[in-house]
């Protein structure tokens, strides 16, 4: 275990699996204090669980980036550890629709989580960066969200675009009050996202992966 992050209070969403659960443990492993935030209470609480057993202080935030009010509850979190230093936004989800056939539910559903959620959270998270002299943003986005991925839905795509303009705005607004805000852009990683895929589409995918196999979370959260 290192001290890289001691007395740092990291704010992770998705935290109940895949990038964001891993991104959480390392984050802690590396001295911050977590705030994870996800849907399943079970598997939050387990992992609150592992990072206490490492000697560091973590807050369950429960609830469904969907619900208007979490930002707010998450952002009172963090309060209670003394301010927020990093926010990695990892929650999201991918529904496949086809461009004809998408309802505007199931549009505005993909982009509410993995667009909105990440902005209006970023809001609350901000002022606590500048009340500490600065912070870390960190936003998963995809590789679908700089070039066309037919296997991905428009809907998507279009959230993680927004994602990577939304970096650059706030890296350019808030750079000089010591704000650093950077996105992650990984291909195809073995989650909860990508267990859906049919074996057909799984084989296609792998087969055009120099390394012959997907990222794995443990990858992503070293970036992270």
């Amino acid at each position: 275990m290192k001290d890289l992050l001691k007395g740092k209070v990291a704010v992770v969403t998705g935290a109940t699996s895949g990038i964001g659960r891993a991104s959480a443990k390392l984050l802690a492993s590396e001295g911050a204090d977590i705030v994870a935030c996800g849907r399943r209470r079970e598997a939050l609480e387990g992992l609150c669980s592992e990072i206490e057993a490492m000697g560091r202080r973590a807050v369950c935030a429960e609830g469904d980036g969907l619900d208007p009010e979490l930002p707010e509850r998450i952002a009172d979190s963090a309060a209670l550890l003394g301010g927020a230093d990093i926010l990695v936004c990892s929650a999201g989800m991918a529904l496949r629709s086809p461009s004809l056939e998408m309802s505007r539910a199931e549009w505005d559903k993909v982009l509410e989580l993995d667009l909105s959620f990440p902005m209006f959270l970023s809001q609350l998270i901000i002022p606590q960066f500048l009340d500490k002299g600065g912070g870390r943003i960190v936003y998963i986005s995809s590789t679908a969200g700089r070039s066309v991925n037919m296997g991905a839905s428009p809907s998507y795509g279009a959230a993680k675009a927004g994602l990577l303009y939304l970096t650059r705005h706030l890296a350019t607004e808030f750079g000089g009050r010591g704000i650093h805000v950077n996105a992650v852009c990984p291909g195809p990683v073995d989650t909860e996202i990508t267990s859906t895929w049919t074996p057909e589409h799984r084989a296609r995918v792998l087969s055009s992966l120099p390394m012959g196999r997907m990222g794995t979370p443990e990858d992503i959260a070293s970036i992270v």
